[in-house]
């Protein structure tokens, strides 16, 4: 409570003392003299501060709020960097998208022209296939000619060994040999066949021969509706 009325009465001397000739007007008047100031010279009075760091204190002035400094603005020939930078970049771009325009329309030519390459291979191929089918057909015809003027000068016996020879390989070339053959050598080589194996393959050939027409029979060797397994 002491120290309180201490302090109180040590300013009010020290206003008292500077309001003399109206110099505490003067003082408060031109901002040396602050309440912060005040209170520091009241300090030194009860003792609080030494001489040298009440002068420091009264005279150091106050410290400005530190400011942050703002970014310098780019130069002109930053700028003109910059530009140019970004130009080249863009020029860089539509060069690579021309040149994979112009690669991806190399592909797709190279890709048309393999495919017409192709398709011609495959035509050349299937006509020669054609051409390699009609040229054995008519080895197989004029064989199968020889074949039957053969057997139709042999005798019905020696016939019918090489009917049924022909007919365990291959059933429908011994059909279309009996039906190229006149009916009366036909008559003479089925004759032959007397064993009981013999007469079922008699009644297979006479089936054959009933069902079969003379069109498929020409298509060449191979098995025919009812054909016997080899």
């Amino acid at each position: 409570m002491l120290n309180k009325l201490y302090n109180w009465l040590a300013i009010v001397a020290i206003a008292s003392m500077l309001s003399t000739g109206g110099l505490a007007g003067f003082l408060f008047g031109s901002g040396r003299l602050t309440g912060e100031r005040l209170e520091t010279i009241a300090g030194v009075l009860r003792g609080e501060y030494d001489a040298e760091d009440a002068e420091a204190a009264a005279t150091q002035p106050a410290q400005p709020d530190e400011v942050e400094a703002a970014p310098a603005a780019p130069s002109a020939d930053e700028v003109r960097k910059a530009r140019l930078a970004s130009r080249l970049r863009w020029v860089g771009l539509e060069r690579a998208a021309r040149d994979a325009a112009a690669r991806q329309e190399l592909v797709d030519h190279a890709l048309q022209d393999l495919l017409a390459r192709q398709e011609a291979l495959e035509q050349e191929r299937a006509t020669l296939d054609e051409r390699k089918a009609k040229e054995l057909e008519a080895l197989r015809d004029r064989g199968f000619q020889d074949e039957l003027r053969i057997v139709s000068k042999l005798a019905p016996r020696q016939a019918k060994e090489h009917i049924l020879r022909a007919w365990k390989k291959h059933p429908a070339d011994a059909v279309r040999l009996l039906r190229a053959m006149e009916v009366s050598k036909t008559q003479r080589i089925l004759e032959q066949l007397k064993t009981p194996e013999e007469t079922e393959i008699m009644h297979e050939l006479l089936e054959q021969l009933r069902l079969v027409g003379t069109d498929q029979l020409a298509n060449g060797s191979g098995r025919t509706t009812g054909d016997a397994q080899p």
